[in-house]
């Protein structure tokens, strides 16, 4: 007499309801599995930081100036932000002093003479972090548009209201210390300070 596999011999022992039983038991294994395979992240792992626009739904400047996210990228700084008549303004060279250790600073600066050149030189000397090359000198306004648009900062950071208005339409990230700019993506603060303690935060 032929034996029958035993397969079939556990299939026959088996009643109606417990087939059905495996059965949907199989279905949600492979189920379960196919969306696992689904959710699995793709590629490396890695993930590039990277510094958003100032849109609807996206932290403000000034939470990401907190949460430390310029670090390490190009930041444009106008003199007039920071000194006024050959002076530093209140806590301006605190400020600079942080911020050009920790991020490319590219400094702005609006002369009419070599000697008021010497004199912003004579200022900034001792600050570390500080490259001479990133020191940027010009006799006009437009001069600080032109350094702005070859540099392609990640942050501007400027006194003039006209400047920071056209800024904001090629650059992402512009604040205006001591005016206001209303209906603009342009971020404004009273002075320097205020960047220094979100950074500080």
């Amino acid at each position: 007499m032929a034996r029958k596999p035993l397969f079939e011999v556990i299939w026959q022992s088996m009643t109606a309801s417990n087939a059905w039983l495996v059965f949907a038991a199989a279905v949600g294994a492979v189920s379960f599995y196919v969306f696992l395979l689904k959710s699995a992240p793709r590629g490396n792992g890695r993930v590039t930081p990277s510094i958003s626009n100032s849109k609807d739904g996206k932290p403000s400047l000034l939470n990401r100036m907190r949460q430390q996210q310029f670090k390490g990228h190009r930041v444009c700084i106008a003199w007039e932000v920071l000194a006024e008549q050959g002076q530093w303004r209140d806590h301006a060279k605190e400020a600079l002093v942080v911020f050009a250790v920790d991020m490319e600073v590219y400094l702005m600066c609006r002369v009419n003479c070599k000697q008021e050149k010497n004199e912003v030189l004579e200022m900034l000397t001792g600050i570390s972090g500080l490259v001479r090359h990133r020191i940027l000198f010009c006799e006009t306004a437009k001069g600080y548009e032109s350094f702005c648009r070859q540099i392609k900062p990640a942050l501007v950071v400027i006194q003039n209201e006209v400047q920071a208005s056209f800024l904001s339409t090629v650059l992402p990230n512009v604040v205006l210390v001591g005016a206001n700019v209303p209906g603009s993506t342009v971020t404004c603060i009273s002075s320097i300070y205020d960047l220094l303690l979100q950074y500080a935060a």
